[in-house]
């Protein structure tokens, strides 16, 4: 380990030891900082991947010693809508962790699995915790500061491109070359270690953008910057050669104003419009690049006169629509009959389709490829049992934010608008990760989706005390919250104020 890093790493700790609630911040600047330190690095050692880990590990050990209450059961609403599915999904991943140890007799395996599969719960816990404490101006620093930094590093991506070489640009190992679109692209990943990594931090960047622009109250000037900054950011995406964040940022955006018509507008009927309009788009587009959606002869006729320009990567972005129908089929449904097929019902174990067990895999003879979408690695890694325990669990979440949601819209349409960006995050990255999981690999990737929840199951608690609110709150009646759902006010949930520590 370099000596910068052992400064910059000491330096962040006596930030967190002195204030837990500075940790977040630290855990943003040290998640990106990680990559280009690894780079300079002698070696480019990977323990350099979960550093960010550390920096968390501090951070939540100071909110311990502070007492602040990091169980599940402090979380508003937890014990009465998710404690039941939660508890049988991690029974399910410490069974399928003994499965894996059990079969190939290695510990990093399970471990790395366990790493991967639990990461975002006390992420999770943690972020409501600041959220609650912070408030929504806490909350929006926090996504702010994340944009900042990250956007730093992104910058990266254009000076790899426009052909500057210095240590800390480019991917780690030999870099991935992309053959399509009838040439040769490079994948440019700038400062982070990857181009799967650089994309996916593009989307969520664009996402994040856009959710900060609408949250106090939306204005022509601010939905301009937003939608300026969103095409820069899109057009930095391509370069990474991973046409995924076009989808993502799609379904982000289409969520989030279908919530807006149901919810805030109470239009039920404009909602349907706004899903209408995103299928005839997706219809319109795929007919606009290609008119027969099942040939595909036109990637390998197409000749580029700039092929090493960024024509090729615009060419090679318009066809992701064209190319979802297929990826949905390969990478989503198929996986999982392959996981069976080879496996059985009760998969391979944990860990066996997460990054970082490469060698182990190969070893052992375990085929990787269900893993590459995210129904064939649930189902590899946690069976066939899995794949209705992980729905089991995501129905229950949902039934817990349509709720949520229903309560803020009538109580805080300030808060309501945050939650249905973080909805909407959240919905965007579930859809992603169900054709393409190589990113959902990454601690630093899983910390902030675990953040991103816990700040979104904060928001009726910021509501119902009057948060960020010009008027008081209405007072709070039993069952109010979720009114016709079956809702109550859980017990025992005590809210701190906003100077408790």
């Amino acid at each position: 380990m370099t000596l910068l890093t052992i400064a910059l790493l000491g330096f962040a700790g006596l930030l967190t030891v002195l204030d837990w609630r500075k940790g977040l911040l630290v855990c943003i600047f040290i998640g990106v900082a990680q990559d280009p330190l690894r780079k300079l690095a002698p070696g480019q050692p990977t323990y350099y991947v979960v550093l960010v880990g550390l920096m968390f590990g501090l951070t939540w050990l100071r909110a311990a010693g502070a007492r602040v209450p990091l169980g599940l059961r402090s979380i508003y609403g937890w014990k009465r809508h998710l404690k039941v599915p939660f508890t049988v999904f991690i029974l399910l991943v410490l069974a399928q962790a003994f499965h894996s140890l059990a079969r190939y007799g290695s510990w990093l395996m399970p471990a790395i699995g366990l790493l991967v599969w639990l990461a975002p719960i006390p992420a999770v816990v943690l972020a409501y915790q600041f959220a609650t404490r912070r408030g929504l101006r806490g909350v929006r620093k926090i996504m702010l500061a994340y944009v900042i930094v990250a956007l730093v590093a992104l910058s990266g991506v254009y000076l790899e491109y426009i052909g500057f070489t210095w240590a800390m640009l480019g991917e780690i190992g030999e870099g991935q070359i992309i053959y399509d679109v009838g040439t040769i692209l490079k994948a440019y990943s700038g400062f982070f270690r990857a181009s799967e990594i650089a994309a996916w931090h593009t989307a969520t960047i664009a996402c994040f953008v856009f959710i900060l622009s609408i949250g106090k109250r939306a204005t022509l000037v601010r939905l301009l910057m937003a939608a300026a900054l969103i095409a820069v950011l899109v057009s930095l995406g391509l370069l990474t050669g991973r046409r995924k964040l076009l989808v993502e940022i799609t379904v982000f955006i289409t969520i989030y104003f279908f919530l807006v018509a149901w919810l805030q507008r109470g239009a039920a009927r404009l909602a349907m419009v706004v899903l209408a309009a995103g299928a005839i788009g997706y219809v319109g587009i795929v007919g606009f690049i290609a008119p027969d959606l099942v040939s595909r002869s036109y990637t390998n006729d197409l000749q580029l006169k700039d092929p090493t320009g960024m024509e090729g990567y615009a060419a090679r972005g318009k066809s992701v629509f064209n190319d979802l129908p297929s990826r949905i089929d390969e990478l989503g449904v198929r996986p999982v009959s392959w996981s069976i097929n080879r496996y059985g019902w009760m998969g391979a174990g944990l860990g066996t389709g997460s990054q970082g067990t490469s060698a182990i895999a190969e070893a052992n003879g375990i085929s990787r490829g269900p893993a590459e979408g995210g129904l064939g690695k649930v189902t590899m890694e946690l069976g066939v049992p899995g794949l209705f325990v992980v729905l089991w669990l995501f129905v229950a979440l949902g039934k817990h934010l349509r709720a949520q949601v229903t309560f803020l819209t009538i109580q805080s349409p300030q808060h309501a608008r945050l939650s249905y960006g973080l909805i909407a995050f959240l919905v965007a990255n579930a859809a992603t990760f169900s054709v393409a999981t190589q990113a959902y690999s990454d601690l630093f990737v899983l910390l902030i989706l675990g953040w991103s929840l816990g700040f979104l199951l904060a928001m009726p608690v910021l509501a119902a005390r009057g948060d960020g609110l010009r008027r008081a709150p209405a007072p709070y009646q039993p069952g109010y919250m979720g009114a016709g759902m079956g809702v109550t006010e859980p017990q025992g949930l005590s809210m701190p104020s906003a100077g408790q520590q």
